[in-house]
Formats: C-alpha cells, structure tokens, sequence
C-alpha cells in the first residue's frame, strides 16, 4: 500500500474558509470548539471509525487537528494525515501534534487528495462538509472513494441542517474576527471550490445519497448528537471490493 504520507507541499491558491474566519487569532480556536461541545462529537467520530481494523487514517479538513490528536490517543498504532488547506491552522496542528509522531498534516483541497488510489483505510470529515456546495459535496465524495482502500470506511461528522445561529456568543466571535458574513462560525473545513463560499444546508438523507452516488455501499447514519451549534450526525460508509 502506498504511504499514506505522501502528501503534497504545492500551496493551496483558490479561496477557503479559514478556521476562526475571516482573520480570526487560531490561540481563541480551541476553547471556542470546546465551548460549543465539539469534543464530545468528535470522540464518537474516532470511536465510529473503527482505527484498530483500518490503521492508515486521513481527516479531511483536520483543522489545529483536534481529531487527529483524539484519533492517535484512541489507537496509538494508527497513522493519521489531516489535510486542510489553511496553513496557519496547519502549523497549529503540528505543534500541538509535535510529540505524536504518527501524525503527520499537509495543505490541499479536498476535490483533489494527495494520496495515490486505494491508499487509505479510513477516512474522517469533521464539520466541513455543510461548506461545500451541492458539486463540491460530490467531488469530494468521489476522491473518498478513489483514496479508499477495498473495505475502507468513510466516516462523515457534520450538521443536519445548519449551524444555528451563535446567540450571546456572537459579540465575541465578531471581536475574534467574525465579521458578520454568515458562514464563519470557526470550526474545521477542508475544501476550496471556485463557487461563492456560502453554507450549503445538510440534509441527513441527502447527505446518505451522494454518498451512495459516489459509489460508496453499506451507506448508515451511526450516531447522532446536537451541541451548542445544533444537531449533528455520522454517516458510515464502505468502499467496495469491486
């Protein structure tokens, strides 16, 4: 199987979420996941994915890796990429993952996975997949499929519905660099398409559809929580042997 850390060093050009926003300080990122109780569903992300029976790992929109670092305490032999094409966040990542050598980040989009066909047994979104449009949703799916070794798992964390709104904490996300445009709320991403970069709403039962379109079987909602944020959902999927 090719190494899974063969990534890619070309930097990322077209426009993306950054992960506090629109020039948000990253140090405010981690207590604010926190707050709005992402952790919680990030560890019953880690826990659905099953890293014990598939040992190579890649999380799509890592983010400052906040699930890498879970995944890599959840089963120390696993090895864990996280991709993001936000290099501040990137850098956040890797100091913070300076002492876990099985962990490893790298900068692209993901419409366009460095990593060679078949090379990946698991792979993990968190909460980025409500930032891509109808087409990027399924673009990104089909390159799930590609990376995806036969009887690899998709294992796809996000909203149903929208993020709602902030609330009391909306004054201090526009003071840490939110500037009222609706779709920066600072948490993990990992796409960059050439359309508006506007929130697209998740449907659970859409979302189970394209990834069944993209080529994915044994497509299941296999957990289900809400935070601060609102409700979200995993869906579990596998890549076939054929």
């Amino acid at each position: 199987m090719p190494d899974p850390h063969a990534g890619s060093d070309a930097r990322p050009s077209r426009p993306y979420l950054p992960a506090m926003g629109q020039g948000g300080p990253l140090v405010f990122y981690d207590v604010i996941s926190r707050l709005f109780g992402a952790r919680e569903a990030h560890a019953r992300l880690v826990e659905v994915a099953d890293l014990a029976a598939g040992p190579t790992a890649l999380e799509i929109g890592c983010g400052t890796g906040n699930v890498l670092l879970a995944a890599a305490k959840a089963e120390p032999a696993a090895t864990v990429v996280g991709l993001d094409p936000d290099a501040s966040a990137l850098e956040r990542a890797r100091h913070k993952a300076r002492r876990v050598p099985a962990i490893r980040v790298e900068q692209g989009y993901a419409d366009e996975l460095p990593h060679a066909d078949g090379s990946v047994d698991r792979v993990l979104s968190a909460f980025m997949f409500h930032h891509l449009p109808p087409d990027g949703k399924r673009a990104m799916l089909a390159e799930v499929r590609r990376v995806l070794a036969p009887g690899g798992t998709l294992s796809l964390l996000d909203f149903d519905g929208l993020p709602r709104p902030l609330g009391p904490f909306t004054p201090l996300m526009r003071l840490l660099g939110q500037r009222g445009q609706g779709h920066d709320h600072g948490h993990d991403h990992g796409h960059g398409q050439d359309e508006p970069l506007e929130l697209a709403p998740n449907d659970r039962a859409l979302t189970r559809a394209l990834i069944a379109e993209a080529g994915l079987v044994d497509v299941v909602e296999v957990a289900e929580g809400r935070g601060s944020f609102g409700a979200w959902t995993i869906q579990r999927a596998v890549r076939s042997s054929d």
